[in-house]
């Protein structure tokens, strides 16, 4: 059997990197696509992608020239996203707006754009990212809760559309991960205690931990489990407790 296909989205550093690098070890060939260029050396089995899904447009030219470099898709990982959200009084519509079109919406349009091809061959797997801060509630964090707590409710929903059809769809919500995005939060002392000292594991996730998991959701080690959330947060919203440093 030919090497199967994946899209990663956000695909420049962090998560989506490490998935990038753990898929093509697992003998997949990659479409990366990120807004700038990443610093991964070329690769016959890498297919890299400058858009931004802002653009509405983006997701259908993405899917086209996977297709075309490699014939099918297999597999989307929807991992793009930003942060950078406030709370609900402090948050204008702008603000709102661009965390929901990239999380939410540009999730939403990949997914629209990569089916036609799943559905006529009746397989794939689709994996987005969420966050443990779609599950519960954190302070100062309307419009990415309400993002990550979107794909949740999309997972579900389509789950219900495309399970019957050979599709599989699941998320990853990712607790405190070893990111860029992640090294200012640390900053924080109110952060560093509520998160990473309410840890029950004690220590910050790394995104090879994430990538391991979205790679099992992608592999035929996972046909059975479809429409689930997977929270990858070292125990951090089943059962917060205090550790000491």
């Amino acid at each position: 059997m030919s090497a199967p296909i994946a899209i990663v989205t956000g695909a420049a550093g962090g998560i989506g990197a490490a998935t990038v690098t753990r898929l093509m070890a697992d003998g997949f060939q990659v479409c990366a696509v990120d807004r700038t260029q990443g610093e991964a050396p070329a690769h016959e089995n890498r297919l890299d992608l400058i858009e931004d899904l802002v653009d509405p447009s983006a997701a259908a030219r993405i899917a086209q020239a996977t297709f075309d470099r490699f014939g099918r898709i297999d597999v989307l990982v929807n991992n793009a996203g930003v942060g950078g959200a406030r709370a609900v009084h402090d948050t204008d519509d702008a603000g709102w707006s661009r965390i929901i079109e990239i999380n939410l919406t540009g999730t939403f349009r990949m997914s629209r754009a990569v089916l036609p091809d799943m559905l006529s061959r009746g397989s794939g797997s689709i994996i987005h990212v969420a966050s443990m801060f779609g599950l519960i509630g954190w302070r100062n964090n309307s419009a990415y809760a309400a993002s990550k707590a979107g794909i949740d409710g999309l997972t579900r929903q389509m789950t219900a559309d495309y399970a019957a059809k050979g599709i599989r769809v699941n998320a990853v919500a990712p607790g405190l991960i070893l990111t860029a995005m992640t090294e200012q939060l640390l900053t924080d002392q109110v952060y560093r205690e509520l998160i990473l000292q309410g840890t029950p594991i004690g220590r910050p996730g790394e995104v090879g931990d994430v990538a391991n998991l979205i790679a099992f959701l992608a592999s035929d080690q996972a046909t059975f489990i479809c429409g689930q959330t997977i929270a990858i947060d070292g125990g951090w919203t089943a059962a917060r407790v205090r550790n000491t440093p």
